[in-house]
């Protein structure tokens, strides 16, 4: 596999920190590297929170936001408690997402990934 950078923005708590390095490791341990600005990934990750209405809010945005940067081929991924909660709204409202992940599956994030990218 040719090396994909990706990016992670993450909001809310500490559990959602947590999570946001079990991706990191998980995709650095297969191939993937690390990118320091969502313009240099070829995968950008929001790990979004969905504890509260103003997190929910804010995780919304930082989607919108970066579906708004996106470039050609750059995916985009919402991933954490949000989208356990509102997968379908997200989905909605925000249709630049290539893929959505919640915090019971971030163990699959690679195999998304690579069905998405065709990598």
């Amino acid at each position: 596999m040719e090396q994909i950078s990706f990016h992670v923005i993450t909001l809310g708590c500490d559990k959602n920190s947590v999570d946001s390095e079990g991706m990191s490791q998980l995709l650095l341990g297969q191939g993937y590297s690390l990118a320091d600005r969502i313009d240099d990934a070829g995968v950008v990750i929001v790990n979004t929170c969905g504890f509260i209405e103003l997190a929910r809010r804010e995780s919304l945005q930082a989607l919108r936001s970066a579906a708004g940067r996106k470039r050609k081929g750059q995916l985009l991924i919402a991933a954490g408690c949000l989208v356990e909660r509102d997968r379908d709204k997200i989905r909605q409202e925000i249709p630049a997402i290539d893929g959505l992940i919640g915090t019971r599956e971030l163990a699959n994030l690679g195999v998304l990934l690579e069905k998405l990218g065709g990598w």
